[in-house]
């Protein structure tokens, strides 16, 4: 599973494709789970510090911890949408799902910058998203782009 912004890099979009040409399945979403690797659903293995894997990883075999790693793992597939397919488009009077991650995350209290590394995308990426959804809420600040998104039912 790849984020997103990952169809926008032509060495991981290539790798991706490799993959699939093997017999993988490949799917991409707006945001991913922390990193993690689920053996035969009975080992987890995920890093000590999800911002610095170099430090080590922590390994697993507890039921409780490895259902939850699944099931997390199992709801984020089957949201993502499988490589060859295209993302979904605007709707009229709507947003896409990267569009509401990005609002969630803005709303939650991250900075673009932030925001942007979660996403996996450019601080002016972010900034771009921003105005266009400002533009398209006829907002003329970020809070009241805010209040716009959250009485159409984007938050």
């Amino acid at each position: 599973m790849y984020q997103d912004s990952a169809r926008n890099d032509a060495a991981t979009l290539a790798y991706a494709q490799w993959e699939t040409g093997l017999g993988a399945q490949v799917r991409t979403s707006p945001v991913l789970p922390p990193r993690m690797l689920i053996f035969d659903r009975e080992t987890a293995l995920v890093p000590i510090d999800p911002a610095n894997s170099r430090l080590g990883a922590l390994c697993t075999t507890s039921p409780g911890i490895v259902a939850s790693l699944v099931a997390l793992f199992e709801q984020t597939w089957e949201t993502a949408v499988p490589l060859g397919a295209a993302l979904a488009q605007t709707p009229e009077d709507g947003i896409t799902p990267g569009e509401q991650v990005l609002l969630k995350l803005l709303a939650a209290g991250m900075t673009d910058e932030a925001a942007g590394k979660r996403l996996g995308v450019s601080l002016r990426t972010v900034r771009r998203q921003m105005s266009a959804l400002m533009e398209r809420l006829d907002a003329t600040s970020r809070f009241e782009a805010g209040l716009k998104a959250a009485q159409r039912g984007w938050l």
